[in-house]
C-alpha cells in the first residue's frame, strides 16, 4: 500500500514536470519566432519552427498518457487493495464483536452459577435443619446456556484461532472446554429443576398422606372419648388411662395448631412427631403394658399415632438424602470458586483481553 502511494506520488512529480517542460518547450518556441503573435499562424515560413515543436509535443503528449495509464493502473490497484483491506477488517470486527458477544454471555453464565449456587446452599442447609418443613428454591429461567451453545460454533472457533493462535498457551483446548462446561452446566441445570421437582412433588403428595392420618388420628380420638363417655358418663370417662391419655392428645395437638396458626406459619411435622407423638406413644405403651388395650380403639390409635411417625421419618431420611446430593452438586460444581468457575472466569479474561 505504501509502495503504490510512493509510485502514485512519482507519476505526478512526473507530470507536473512534464508540464513544465511543455510550457518551456511553448516559450522556446515563441522566442524563435520573430514578430510573433498571439493565434497569428504562419505554416509556410515556420514550417522547421512548427515540425520540431510538434514533435517534441507529440513525444511529451505520448509520455503524459502513458503517465495516465500508469497511474490509472496503481489508482485501481489501490483501490482494490483497500477493498479487500475494509473487507478484512470487517470480517476481523465481525470476529471481534462475536468475542465481546460471548464473554458478555460468559460474564451472565459466572453470575447464573454463583447465585443459584447461593440458592442451593440456602436451601440444602434448610433442608438439613427442617427435613419435614416445606423448603424451597428458586431457579433461573433464562436460557444463557443454550445461547452459548446455538452460536454459530464454526465462527465462534475462527474468533478464538484469529485473535488466539499466537498464543504459547493451547486456545483450542480452552475453545472446547468452554463449549464442554458450556454444556455440562446447560445439562445440570435441567437434571437440577427435575430433580427438585421430584423431589417437591413426591414430598407434597407425603405430606398430604400424613395431614390425611392426622386427620383420622384426630377423629378417631374424638370417637374413642365419645364411646367412653358413653359407657361411663361424663364424671368418669376422663379417669380411664385411655379414655384420658388420648383426650389429654387431642387437647395438645389443637392447640398447636391453634398457635401455629395465629403466628401464620404451617405445621411443623418434626414437631408433631418429637413433641406429641412421641409422648403419647411413650404412654400408650405404659398403658399397655399395665392395663393392655381397651375393646373401643386404642390399639388402632396408637398403630396409626406409630405409622404417622414412621412416614414423618420417611419423609425427612429421603430430604436429608436429597439436600445431601445438593450439597455435594453445590461443593463440586456450583461453589464461588469450584474448577468450572474458575476456567470461565480465566476464558473471559483473556477474550477480554483482546477485544
Amino acid at each position: 500500500m505504501k509502495t503504490l502511494s510512493w509510485y502514485k506520488n512519482i507519476i505526478k512529480w512526473v507530470f507536473w514536470l512534464t508540464v513544465i517542460l511543455i510550457v518551456f518547450l511553448t516559450i522556446q518556441a515563441v522566442n524563435e519566432t520573430d514578430d510573433w503573435k498571439f493565434f497569428d499562424v504562419d505554416f509556410n515560413t515556420r514550417d522547421h519552427i512548427i515540425s520540431a515543436y510538434g514533435s517534441l509535443i507529440g513525444g511529451v503528449l505520448a509520455f503524459l498518457s502513458i503517465l495516465f495509464v500508469l497511474y490509472q493502473v496503481y489508482e485501481q490497484r489501490e483501490q482494490l487493495i483497500i477493498e479487500r483491506q475494509n473487507s478484512t477488517n470487517n470480517k476481523i470486527q465481525d470476529l471481534k464483536d462475536r468475542l465481546l458477544l460471548l464473554t458478555n454471555y460468559l460474564k451472565t453464565l459466572e453470575k447464573d452459577i454463583v447465585r443459584h449456587g447461593n440458592r442451593m446452599e440456602i436451601f440444602f442447609k434448610a433442608e438439613k435443619e427442617n427435613p419435614s418443613t416445606m423448603n424451597t428454591m428458586y431457579f433461573n429461567t433464562n436460557k444463557n446456556f443454550e445461547r452459548v451453545i446455538e452460536m454459530d460454533i464454526l465462527s465462534n472457533f475462527k474468533a478464538f484461532q484469529t485473535f488466539f493462535s499466537n498464543d504459547e498457551e493451547d486456545w483450542q483446548k480452552q475453545f472446547v472446554n468452554l463449549y464442554e462446561i458450556s454444556d455440562f452446566y446447560n445439562e445440570a441445570f435441567k437434571d437440577l429443576k427435575k430433580k427438585y421437582t421430584l423431589h417437591i412433588e413426591d414430598k407434597v403428595s407425603k405430606q398430604k398422606h400424613i395431614a390425611t392420618d392426622m386427620s383420622e388420628l384426630l377423629n378417631a380420638n374424638s370417637r374413642l372419648v365419645d364411646d367412653y363417655r358413653k359407657k361411663f358418663g361424663s364424671a368418669d370417662f376422663s379417669t380411664k388411662p385411655w379414655s384420658n391419655l388420648i383426650n389429654e392428645y387431642t387437647l395438645n395437638h389443637y392447640n398447636y395448631l391453634n398457635e401455629v396458626q395465629d403466628a401464620g406459619n404451617v405445621p411443623d411435622f418434626r414437631h408433631i412427631s418429637n413433641e406429641l407423638l412421641l409422648p403419647f406413644i411413650q404412654t400408650a405403651m405404659d398403658i399397655r403394658r399395665d392395663n393392655g388395650y381397651d375393646d373401643l380403639g386404642s390399639r388402632k390409635i396408637v398403630e396409626l399415632a406409630s405409622t404417622i411417625r414412621k412416614k414423618i421419618w420417611n419423609v425427612e431420611i429421603y430430604s436429608l438424602q436429597y439436600a445431601e446430593d445438593i450439597e455435594k452438586q453445590f461443593n463440586n460444581y456450583f461453589s464461588p470458586h469450584n474448577e468450572n468457575t474458575n476456567e470461565l472466569k480465566t476464558i473471559k479474561a483473556k477474550i477480554d483481553a483482546k477485544i
